[in-house]
């Protein structure tokens, strides 16, 4: 079994992976559309699906927001 602290880390490196895949393939698809090149946009198509999968599983998603009050 796992602490907290164990699990909290794996899902802030998680976390960063996934933002960081994220621009990548925002970034990668950016480039690749000026080109005209269709596989970079597979790829960074590829790369924000992978980081908005990374970011499902560390938790990030399931995070309650506060309600108001109002």
């Amino acid at each position: 079994m796992t602490n907290e602290r164990v699990r909290s880390v794996g899902g802030y490196t998680m976390r960063i992976l996934g933002v960081l895949a994220i621009v990548v393939g925002v970034l990668g698809i950016v480039s690749s559309l000026s080109q005209g090149n269709l596989v970079g946009v597979i790829l960074g198509v590829v790369f924000i699906v992978g980081g908005a999968f990374l970011l499902k599983r560390s938790g990030a998603a399931a995070t309650p927001r506060p309600r108001s009050t109002h």
